[in-house]
């Protein structure tokens, strides 16, 4: 996060999240996440859903739906529609989010209490994030820290 600062990336949001991921039996690839947001002392769920096309164990490139928002009414219907669709709950995390941007490029930087770990997105246009991921590669003290 200092790094990202002292890049020039402007901080545009924080964020207390908790992500429930639901996984299809039948295909690991397709899964529903439901994500309660608080921010400012207001709590926001959604839910979307993403098919991960691409998983190379450390680069993943994904397709997503739109996040649709719930209420208490719609979760009963929602968690429904998601057993008779055959998806299995496979995650329930807790996490700081840290939302980055500068010229284009968003710098998500999740800092997981449950489990414990960090992970960072860099999301834009594919040849900017391109050459922005190449840069942080060159980097020995980013690099490092780099896990497949």
């Amino acid at each position: 996060m200092k790094d990202c600062q002292e890049h020039g990336y402007e901080l545009v949001s924080k964020t207390m999240q908790n992500r429930v991921v639901y996984e299809n039996r039948h295909n690991r690839k397709i899964i529903s996440r439901i994500t309660t947001t608080v921010k400012d002392g207001k709590t926001e769920r959604v839910i979307e859903f993403k098919n991960v096309n691409n998983n190379d164990g450390l680069v993943k490139q994904s397709m997503e739906s739109l996040p649709m928002s719930l209420n208490k009414k719609s979760m009963e219907i929602v968690k429904s529609m998601l057993e008779v669709m055959d998806f299995e709950q496979s995650a329930d995390n807790l996490r700081t989010r840290y939302v980055y941007e500068k010229g284009g490029v968003t710098f998500e930087i999740d800092d997981y209490t449950r489990p414990l770990m960090k992970v960072v997105a860099i999301e834009g246009e594919k040849a900017e994030v391109d050459r922005v991921y190449s840069e942080l590669m060159k980097d020995k003290d980013f690099s490092k820290n780099v896990t497949k």
